[in-house]
């Protein structure tokens, strides 16, 4: 249930976008001007998390006087920054991405995603980093609602998944810069995983399982649709 509680909160936290932008935007100039270029591309998520997670953490702590604000021990915990006020949870992950490319970092699972994502999280955010592997320089900071970075597959009407395992994708660098959104409500981004989910499984049944089974088999696996 949904109070009106944490709809200020997260109106709060949306209303610090900029804030949070120029600050860890900030920071992070400020250490290459300090320190030197970025190391090489396979620890510079590490340098970038650590500097970004300490500004915002900062940033909240000053705003919510009354929350308990956590940083993630280690790369595999999820969120980077937890926040608890009132007995709900709002999270927010920081991710980096090289600009050669387009951005394809993990986010969640589709399998999961409901249960480990959606219900213990009154709200989530991402703050998405953009930098150049090559120059080894920070380019650009995007902070949104974490169904607002998730992207489209045209295929199903759904979210952007891998296909091997259902993890969630990104939409496009030219969508963070535009500011397309494909799923303006949590109903709407909803139904997108709902979409994905069934269109993966039928796939995989297709692809993967039929061909393995018996006609004896299929008999029995139709009988599960009974």
């Amino acid at each position: 249930m949904v109070t009106e509680e944490m709809v200020d909160v997260i109106h709060s936290i949306n209303s610090l976008q900029p804030i949070i932008i120029k600050r860890t935007s900030s920071a992070i100039k400020k250490r290459i001007k300090e320190a030197g270029p970025l190391d090489n591309y396979e620890i510079v998520w590490k340098q970038l998390q650590d500097i970004a997670a300490k500004e915002i953490k900062e940033i909240l702590g000053s705003n919510f006087l009354d929350s308990k604000i956590t940083l993630a021990r280690s790369k595999s915990a999820y969120p980077d920054i937890k926040l608890e006020l009132a007995g709900n949870i709002y999270a927010i992950d920081i991710k980096s991405n090289e600009s050669q490319k387009e951005p394809w970092f993990d986010m969640a699972r589709l399998d999961t995603v409901i249960k480990k994502r959606i219900e213990p999280y009154a709200e989530e955010w991402e703050l998405v980093i953009k930098y150049d592997s090559e120059k080894n320089e920070f380019e650009k900071a995007y902070f949104n609602l974490f169904r607002e970075i998730v992207g489209f597959n045209p295929k199903c009407k759904g979210v952007k998944f891998r296909p091997y395992d259902g993890k969630l994708r990104p939409k496009s660098w030219g969508d963070f810069d535009t500011g397309k959104t494909y799923w303006s409500t949590k109903q709407e981004f909803l139904e997108g995983i709902r979409n994905s989910q069934v269109y993966r499984w039928k796939a995989l049944v297709k692809q993967v399982l039929l061909p393995l089974l018996s006609r004896t088999e299929k008999t029995e696996f139709k009988k599960l649709f009974e």
